[in-house]
């Protein structure tokens, strides 16, 4: 098959100029509703609360705490 270098390039821009268009189509998705991110906050908190949970804490290096009225 013979094919020019001019028409090798145009069958190359042609790719990337659809591959491009195809890329940019979902441009931005839907904002999402306080709902969703109440429970992604919610969800984030329990992950960080296990994270803290797996860290042995001795007794002695927390601070004894006092409340006066």
């Amino acid at each position: 098959m013979d094919i020019s270098r001019r028409q090798l390039a145009g069958v190359i821009l042609a790719g990337t100029v659809v591959g491009q268009s195809a890329a940019q189509a979902p441009a931005q998705a839907p904002p999402p509703s306080a709902d969703a991110q109440l429970e992604g906050a919610r969800s984030e908190r329990r992950i960080a609360a296990q994270i803290i949970a797996r860290v042995p804490l001795p007794m002695t290096v927390e601070p004894a705490f006092q409340f006066k009225a």
